[in-house]
């Protein structure tokens, strides 16, 4: 790159310099930097460059991302709205398929579980990046994958992520594969897992991921909560209260809450509790449990006002708020519920500009398929 000076002569501003300035934009300037040329691609996507961008702008909640099925599912769209409502703003959507399930957003970046493939998604990027098959397609284990499930973890110490397959077959010992992005070119086989049947639902909080299972495949199996160290490839299997270990366990949602594991119930376990309560792990000796009545009250009378049910989709770190959508957007709004566990303090905000497929053109594959997260942007990149 260069300039004119007065006297006619050119001189050229350094490499490092036009780095250390880059790295001091947005990230949607740094993305539109890099259509300029392959040069300027491979500039912004290095180590040094990721590092020095997340120094000035560093990985945090800034809205909420939004992600729901496309028309007769034929992909997965994703959105970005503000905390407070309004308009979202579409960011991609992934083609060909919607995916079995799709994990929380972990430092912006999301898994989309297919069973025996997944892919990485960072939407800030707008950049898609597909793991290899977990087996072959032509694998007799392939017509076998109810309980295939792809959770997404991230090390705080190396900075590296992972993605955790874990397979059971029925009648056959469980497999658990480990996929190192930027390391890894095939899935690693793992031991020490447990011989349990994994859920569709994951987080990592802190390095470790944290996963649901039944003990059996029969209708009387309790849960147990799986614990596998990202770093370590390590697992350790932690006991659910009995309550919700045999009664909750489909009626429930794992998110993260003070640091730790929670798991927000709906049921009601007896005539003297409320009918909606979370329950967090403290540390490593007990769990705890919190009473929501007034979020049981007031989602009733939403439920009944809008037709749908609410589920708790996670919670806002820089406030403590718990966060609860529907899982189908069915009228012209879609409304998101923040409830302050400790104040008692509930509010409501309108999402516009979803994709209402069920009452444009009848498409009920779409329902339940709507999942609310945190947008976080992330310059990293799958180059």
């Amino acid at each position: 790159m260069e300039r004119t000076q007065q006297s006619g002569s050119t001189r050229s501003i350094p490499y490092d310099n036009i780095l250390e300035i880059l790295a001091k934009l947005p990230l949607k300037s740094v993305v539109r930097f890099r259509c300029v040329s392959k040069f300027c691609n491979s500039s912004v996507i290095t180590p040094w460059f990721v590092k020095s961008h997340n120094t000035h702008f560093p990985i945090k909640p800034i809205g909420l991302l939004i992600t729901c099925s496309s028309r007769l599912q034929s992909g997965q769209m994703f959105f970005y709205a503000d905390y407070n409502g309004g308009s979202a703003v579409p960011l991609l959507t992934i083609p060909p398929r919607f995916s079995r399930y799709t994990t929380q957003s972990l430092n912006g970046l999301l898994c989309l579980d297919f069973g025996i493939c997944a892919k990485i998604c960072n939407p800030s990027t707008r950049q898609v990046f597909t793991l290899p098959f977990v087996v072959p397609v032509s694998s007799p284990s392939a017509s076998s994958t109810y309980f295939c499930v792809n959770s997404f973890g991230f090390d705080p110490v190396t900075k590296k992520y992972k993605v955790l397959n874990s397979w059971k077959v029925p009648g056959r010992d469980p497999e658990y594969r480990v996929f190192t992005l930027g390391t890894d070119e095939s899935w690693r086989l793992v031991n020490g897992g447990p011989c349990y049947y994994p859920r569709r639902e994951s987080i990592c909080i802190g390095g470790i991921i944290y996963f649901r299972c039944w003990t059996s495949s029969s209708k009387s199996s309790r849960a147990v909560l799986v614990a596998f160290d990202v770093g370590k490839e390590t697992f350790q299997v932690i006991e659910i209260p009995v309550d919700i270990a045999f009664h909750g366990l489909n009626e429930a949602n794992l998110i993260g809450f003070g640091g730790n594991p929670a798991i927000v119930s709906y049921d009601r376990m007896d005539d003297n509790e409320d009918r909606s309560s979370i329950v967090w792990r403290v540390g490593d000796c007990f769990w705890a449990r919190i009473g929501l009545a007034m979020l049981s009250d007031h989602l009733q009378e939403l439920q009944e006002e809008q037709g749908q049910l609410y589920f708790v989709a996670g919670l806002i770190r820089t406030t403590g708020e718990l966060v609860l959508a529907s899982r189908s957007v069915s009228n012209q709004y879609f409304s998101v519920l923040y409830y302050d566990v400790f104040e008692n303090i509930i509010r409501r905000v309108e999402i516009s500009g979803l994709p209402d497929y069920v009452h444009q053109f009848n498409d009920f594959s779409c329902i339940d398929t709507v999942t609310v997260s945190n947008y976080e942007e992330n310059i990293l990149s799958f180059a």
